[in-house]
């Protein structure tokens, strides 16, 4: 995952000027010459006999098929009559308009009555994509052209009978590379490619992917939609889920090491409008989460005020990783896959960590007091501990927490909770089952 050749985007002409995406949040001051604070671990699971959907092994079935022109005449008329016959027309036309334009601006100023309520910003555009449109270059090229403001587009003319499934590729990728997953929709999708910019902060990504979603919601008759990301998309899907919840899951400050409290910043764009939560029988979203980067980079963190995705927001210390997999969701289903290639660390699940490591969730389970600076090891764990461990089975920690645990038990139950599949973490797009 790199970004050495992304564009910086001002589009001052747009919104305004610098917006809140162009100072993103590294939650920590690592780099400050402070050292990171351990982070209390602590969990309580309730041993529940729940039934639930697997996230993990079901296959996803989606079951959700069909779902003034007043008072310019006083200043043009006036003036014109007044030069030619001041005595007649220009006292009674111009001072007539004039008089009612003054009437009118003093019921606007009296009035009490409150604004309307901005329209949420649109984000699909039903222009079906092209090849051409869905490349890297084609993609940069869009979101230049739209000030960094995503966009949602289908492939293929809508049909509102369709269930809507969006797309959203990775960091340094355009659509295309989906390609490989969409050819495994079943025949009832409608496809949606979700295009964004990734040298904008994910949180302002998260909020735009938030609107794609309702408003493809909308253009169908049932209530389904589906959400296929990798990689860095999972992030942003991770925030969108969210955000459903409550658009300010994200704190509006977090400490420092060194004891003083950092505002977090790009988690809404400026003038971005967010479309209304929907009721849950408004919406039934369902996650497919491919190879996601939830562990986070290191377990330094580090004090960045660049928004680029990558050394400061995806740093395991970052406010943005500590709190991404600890908010409610809105989905009904949540489905993780990961790529189990060997010596492939871009996306870490639990079978990867040692298990000295491990032993940490096992105690944090009995109840003892865990204090520890493996952020990534905790990002890890919240990934997936809700997760359910077989069809119909309980979620992982409870699992864990109501039976011997070890590391080769959470090895062994990770594993059916978010199953790992043959590839790297570009190959495994092409085997997610649907």
């Amino acid at each position: 995952m790199t970004t050495e050749d992304e564009e910086s985007e001002s589009c001052g002409e747009c919104d305004g000027g610098t917006d809140a995406g162009d100072a993103g949040d590294a939650g920590d001051a690592g780099d400050a010459g402070c050292p990171p604070p351990e982070q209390d671990f602590t969990e309580t699971p309730t041993c529940e006999d729940d039934a639930g959907v697997d996230a993990g092994a079901d296959a996803g079935s989606d079951g959700g098929g069909g779902g003034g022109g007043g008072g310019s005449d006083a200043g043009s008329d006036g003036g014109r009559d007044a030069g030619s016959s001041p005595g007649a027309d220009a006292g009674a036309d111009a001072g007539t308009d004039a008089g009612a334009s003054l009437a009118e601006a003093s019921v606007v100023q009296a009035s009490f009555e409150p604004q309307a309520t901005p329209a949420p910003t649109p984000v699909l555009n039903p222009t079906p994509t092209t090849a051409a449109d869905r490349t890297n270059g084609a993609e940069r090229s869009r979101m230049r052209a739209r000030c960094g403001i995503c966009e949602l587009r289908p492939r293929g003319p809508i049909d509102p009978n369709k269930v809507p499934y969006i797309s959203v590729h990775g960091i340094g990728a355009g659509p295309e590379v989906m390609d490989p997953a969409i050819n495994h929709f079943p025949s009832n999708a409608q496809v949606y490619d979700f295009f964004y910019p990734d040298n904008r902060h994910p949180m302002e990504t998260a909020d735009c992917l938030r609107n794609a979603i309702i408003q493809a919601r909308g253009a169908h008759s049932g209530t389904t939609v589906q959400v296929v990301a990798h990689s860095l998309g999972a992030i942003i899907a991770t925030g969108a889920d969210h955000s459903l919840v409550d658009p300010e899951w994200m704190p509006t400050e977090v400490p420092t090491n060194c004891g003083f409290m950092k505002k977090v910043r790009g988690r809404h764009r400026n003038g971005f409008v967010l479309e209304p939560p929907p009721n849950p029988n408004q919406l039934d979203l369902r996650m497919t989460l491919i190879d996601p980067v939830f562990q986070g980079f290191t377990d330094a963190p580090l004090f960045i005020s660049d928004c680029v995705p990558g050394p400061g927001d995806l740093t395991a210390g970052s406010a943005l990783m500590q709190t991404l997999n600890t908010r409610p969701t809105f989905s009904r289903q949540r489905r993780v896959f990961y790529a189990n290639r060997a010596n492939d660390d871009t996306a870490r699940d639990l079978t990867e960590f040692d298990d000295a490591d491990l032993e940490l969730i096992c105690k944090a389970l009995r109840g003892e007091t865990v204090r520890t600076r493996k952020f990534g090891l905790v990002n890890a764990w919240n990934a997936v501990k809700n997760l359910r461990v077989g069809p119909g089975g309980k979620k992982l920690k409870d699992a864990l927490g109501c039976g011997p645990c070890s590391a080769a038990r959470i090895k062994q139950l990770a594993g059916q909770a978010a199953p790992r599949l043959p590839g790297d973490h570009t190959e495994v797009i092409d085997v997610i089952p649907f």
